[in-house]
């Protein structure tokens, strides 16, 4: 029964096991939730399908023992399929947010809004910069991963891939215990924010694609309840410190580039009004426990095999 176990875990790649182990997890939660509101069938439904489609492509990359680039890349999309699990079960499991506590969290360690202190900073050129920084997001793994798959080491480019995905994964889970939506619905007033903190070219457009990006759609009278909990930890803290940690370690050749610009995102999620100070440390603890966790579980998965 074991060496057939290790025979299918052999299978799949780690991120495959991390993706179908993680949608198999949010199902169980959302059996729960079934409980609370039948409508959580359609998520359940999704994940299963989710997995359904992962086990073919597996299987076709299997039967060409293809472990090459594409297998290791074709997960990241899936990983933002993912992320609609989040606010599915947080609807159904919580009726408050937990903003109070961060802002109390924040005022207890510096004595005032992090935003409050960061004002005499504000004018639209560092806003624009700091906008521009925040959007990398995104773009500074998916670069970091296209440098590391030119070049013929399989093992970092893996490394930085399955620890790319299982940090995403990782966050979803921790938005789970504490949603909460930020300094911009909770202190200041969202509407306002083009006005308060303006940029030059860019800013605006931006932050309509993040706020939609986040939940809110084009026009939202009640972006409050729109956004999405995603708030603690601060993903982009989190995952900026992991792909910058990965930069100097596998001594990328944008390394210098990942560390200024991931330095100036994390500063803009404070700056911009996107996080609590409390969300930003949370962040950085759960980068250093992702990329401690992810080894201890792949160790195990390859001793097993």
């Amino acid at each position: 029964m074991k060496s057939k176990i290790v025979k299918i875990l052999n299978s799949f790649t780690s991120s495959e096991i991390y993706t179908i182990s993680s949608l198999l997890l949010l199902n169980v939660i959302l059996i729960y939730c079934l409980f609370i509101d039948v409508i959580v069938i359609n998520t359940i439904v999704y994940n299963f399908f989710l997995i359904l489609i992962i086990l073919v492509i597996s299987r076709f990359f299997e039967k060409r023992n293809n472990n090459g680039v594409l297998r290791q890349v074709y997960l990241i999309p899936f990983i933002f399929l993912v992320y609609t699990n989040v606010r599915v079960i947080i609807d159904v499991i919580f009726v408050n947010d937990f903003d109070y506590y961060l802002i109390n969290i924040d005022k207890f360690i510096l004595g005032n809004h992090i935003g409050e202190i960061l004002k005499p900073l504000t004018n639209p050129v560092f806003t624009e910069y700091l906008q521009i920084s925040y959007f990398m997001f995104f773009l500074m793994p998916i670069m970091h991963i296209i440098e590391l798959s030119r070049k013929n080491n399989h093992n970092d480019f893996d490394k930085l891939t399955r620890n790319i995905i299982f940090g995403f994964l990782f966050s979803y889970f921790l938005y789970l215990f504490i949603p909460a939506i930020g300094p911009r619905f909770t202190i200041y007033e969202f509407s306002r924010l083009n006005i308060e903190l303006p940029g030059i070219f860019f800013t605006d457009i931006i932050r309509e694609i993040v706020n939609v990006g986040g939940g809110i759609p084009k026009g939202s009278l009640i972006p409050e309840i729109d956004v999405n909990r995603d708030c603690m930890p601060s993903g982009h803290t989190m995952m900026t410190i992991i792909n910058m940690y990965f930069g100097f370690k596998f001594q990328s050749k944008l390394r210098w580039f990942f560390y200024i610009i991931g330095l100036s995102l994390i500063f803009s999620t404070l700056y911009l009004r996107y996080h609590y100070l409390i969300d930003v440390i949370a962040g950085l603890v759960f980068a250093i426990i992702s990329i401690k966790l992810e080894k201890f579980i792949f160790d195990k998965l390859r001793k097993n095999g």
